[in-house]
C-alpha cells in the first residue's frame, strides 16, 4: 500500500475514486484544436486560468493572480506557473502537428494521449511584476511515436523571454475498439 494517506481507489481524494471507464476521446491536449483547448480545459489550465491565443499559431496566455506569485518580494508569477504554461502549450502543439499530418494522409486523429520523456525548462528571468505570461510553442519533430517541441513564455516581447523549454513527448496510440 502506498504511502498516501488513503486505502483505496474510493477514498483518492483527487478523484473521488477511479473506475474502469475509458477516457472520453475528446481528450483537450489530443485532439482539441488550437482555439477548444484552454476553453475545454484539462484540470491544470482551468485552475490556473489558461487562455488559448487565437491570434497565433499555438499560444496560451495566463493572466495574473496574486494567488499564482512565486516570491511575494518580486510578485511575478510563480516558475511553476511558467513551467505548467509551456507544459500545456508544448502539448497543444504536438496536437495541431499531430492533426495536420493526419489530414494530410486523409486519416483522423486517434491519439490515446502523451507522456513527457524529457522536459527542460530554462528559467531565464523572473516574471515582471503583475503581468500576464505568453507561452508560444511549435512541434519541431514527429517521428514515430515520439514529438519534439520547442516552446518560449514570455510577457509582451517575444525577444526579451521569461523561460525557453525543449521537451520530448512519447504519442501513445488511442486503442481500437471492436464492436
Amino acid at each position: 500500500r502506498a504511502a498516501t494517506g488513503f486505502h483505496d481507489a474510493t477514498s483518492a481524494p483527487y478523484r473521488g475514486g477511479m473506475s474502469d471507464e475509458r477516457p472520453a476521446p475528446e481528450e483537450p491536449m489530443s485532439d482539441a484544436a488550437a482555439s477548444e483547448l484552454a476553453a475545454r480545459g484539462t484540470p491544470l489550465s482551468l485552475a490556473m486560468g489558461f487562455e488559448t491565443l487565437s491570434d497565433r499559431a499555438c499560444g496560451m496566455r495566463v493572466g495574473f493572480r496574486s494567488d499564482l506569485v512565486g516570491d511575494p518580494a518580486q510578485g511575478g508569477l510563480a516558475g511553476g506557473v511558467v513551467f505548467a504554461l509551456l507544459d500545456q502549450t508544448c502539448g497543444m502543439a504536438i496536437g495541431i502537428a499531430l492533426r495536420a499530418r493526419f489530414e494530410a494522409e486523409g486519416r483522423s486523429l486517434a491519439m490515446g494521449g502523451m507522456a513527457t520523456l524529457d522536459f527542460r525548462l530554462d528559467h531565464i528571468r523572473p516574471p515582471r511584476a503583475g503581468a500576464p505570461v505568453i507561452a508560444e510553442a511549435e512541434c519541431v519533430g514527429l517521428n514515430g511515436d515520439v514529438a519534439v517541441v520547442r516552446g518560449r513564455a514570455y510577457e509582451d516581447d517575444t525577444d526579451d523571454p521569461v523561460a525557453v523549454a525543449q521537451a520530448a513527448f512519447m504519442i501513445m496510440s488511442a486503442p481500437t475498439v471492436t464492436v
